[in-house]
């Protein structure tokens, strides 16, 4: 690592060596230069603003895993609301370095075995990284083998078919990452003698919830409210439609005193009498500016996105 003047790039200081570590991709930076040596190790660790923005991703193929960056701290946020059918782009987008513009380059992708590794042998610096994607079968999660993220708040869900015997490990993802806030399923596929409560019950912090899938009944959706009423300040059920004539009922009464920040779905149940009678519920904590309530009645179905501001 020398140049032709014999200068060594370990010449340079510490600060002006992480400028450069930050042009490399999230793999990279994560998985490939805390192996150099020990002071580059201890560099890459001692930036955790860069960390907390590095995401992992456990891809369709078992045998790896890459690492993203999120382009901003605002990335991860926006994460849970990615449109569905954008959501695999909007990932691969994320695998650029972190600078704005400029083609999106290639995603490097490390062995599972050897990601397991090094994050095992330098905890400090993967324990930074918040958000997982899963987008392969769950059957891999039989093993501890992501049990060293410890400060993972985000768990997606992208394209995977859950199958009956899954739900235990979904309950098992949720007493091994303790921390998870944010739980998102975005077009998986479910058996159909699922238990849907497996979706979200194993998460005991669970502050924001999204799934897209067909159809959620009534009985998901009072369960849901109900289980987590402690914590839950979102829920998008951005592609289901709810079953049932008792979603006004469910909803006025889970909803009551809530701290709920953005609901949103829609339902053949809705009609424009019931919307607007649960909109002008007493029992609902809704903003000052109506304008950011919205009803959207295409396809002859009631939808509708409410922003309630938290309660002090």
């Amino acid at each position: 690592m020398t140049d032709d003047h014999g200068l060594s790039i370990n010449a340079l200081p510490d600060e002006i060596l992480l400028c450069v570590f930050r042009t490399l991709s999230a793999t990279e930076f994560v998985a490939t230069l805390p192996l150099v040596c020990d002071r580059w190790s201890r560099i890459v660790a001692s930036d955790a603003c860069t960390l907390k923005r590095i995401g992992m991703h456990h891809a369709k193929s078992t045998a790896n895993v890459e690492f993203f960056y999120f382009r901003d701290e605002n990335e991860r946020s926006l994460m849970f609301h990615w449109p569905s059918d954008e959501y695999a782009a909007r990932l691969l987008q994320c695998g650029d370095s972190h600078g704005a513009g400029g083609p999106v380059t290639p995603v490097k992708r490390v062995g599972y075995a050897k990601a397991f590794y090094l994050c095992a042998r330098y905890a400090e610096i993967c324990g930074h990284v918040a958000a997982l994607v899963i987008s392969s079968n769950l059957s891999v999660y039989a093993t501890d083998g992501f049990t060293y993220v410890d400060r993972l708040t985000t768990l997606v869900l992208h394209g995977v078919r859950i199958r009956e015997v899954d739900q235990y490990t979904l309950a098992e993802l949720g007493t091994v990452y303790i921390n998870v806030l944010d739980v998102v399923y975005v077009k998986c596929s479910l058996a159909s003698r699922f238990d849907l409560k497996f979706l979200h019950s194993g998460f005991g912090q669970l502050r924001r919830f999204r799934v897209d899938h067909n159809a959620v009944g009534v009985r998901f959706l009072e369960d849901l409210l109900h289980a987590h009423r402690g914590t839950l300040e979102t829920v998008v059920l951005g592609d289901c439609t709810v079953t049932g004539d008792r979603w006004i009922d469910v909803l006025s009464d889970r909803l009551r005193g809530r701290t709920i920040n953005r609901l949103s779905m829609h339902s053949a149940y809705f009609t424009d009498r019931c919307v607007n009678r649960f909109l002008t519920s007493t029992d609902l904590v809704l903003p000052d500016d109506r304008s950011k309530v919205t009803i959207d009645s295409a396809l002859s179905r009631i939808s509708f996105s409410i922003d309630i501001d938290p309660l002090r």
